[in-house]
């Protein structure tokens, strides 16, 4: 099973990535944890206790208590995408930690950056660049293989007529 795209999409013409295709597979693995565990032998031996939502909030919540009463910085959190980065920022301050971090994903992250350094915020705000007309394309730091899905194929519709592009990245690329 797998997401399919839509087609009709004005910018991504319903490509996705294979992340975003096996998406579906969050909800429905057979893998997918359906209740809070609780370690029950040593580290690493594989060993749980099924236990309520209601006793894990309480776990939860008694030992971020005890972090926060004594010093919040022993507290360090780190997310897996940005997309939730400002919550866990927000998360952190309330806390009153300064120990907060998150990566960026090659999706976004990097258009993003470049977005807010260039014309003030990321395209997807001011629309898509002009594919149908740009002469010439700058890719700062970002291997063309390494972006989205609506990126890739705007750079196939300027090369199909001829347009520029150049990278400009610290790694060999081809």
């Amino acid at each position: 099973r797998y997401i399919e795209g839509n087609r009709d999409h004005p910018i991504n013409r319903g490509v996705l990535c294979g992340k975003g295709s096996a998406g579906i597979m969050t909800a429905i693995s057979p893998a997918r944890l359906s209740t809070p565990l609780r370690r029950t032998g040593v580290r690493g031996s594989g060993e749980f206790e099924a236990i309520s939502w209601d006793e894990a909030l309480r776990i939860a919540t008694d030992r971020l208590a005890a972090i926060r009463a004594t010093d919040p910085n022993r507290l360090a959190l780190f997310t897996g995408r940005d997309q939730s980065q400002s919550l866990t920022g927000h998360f952190a301050r309330m806390f009153g930690t300064i120990n907060y971090a998150a990566h960026g994903g090659f999706c976004s992250v990097n258009m993003a950056a470049a977005g807010l350094y260039s014309v003030g915020g990321a395209f997807w705000e001011f629309g898509e660049p002009d594919w149908e007309h740009a002469q010439l394309f700058l890719l700062f730091g970002v291997a063309e293989d390494h972006d989205s899905n609506p990126i890739k194929l705007g750079l196939g519709r300027l090369k199909a007529r001829g347009a520029k592009i150049i990278s400009i990245n610290p790694v060999r690329t081809g």
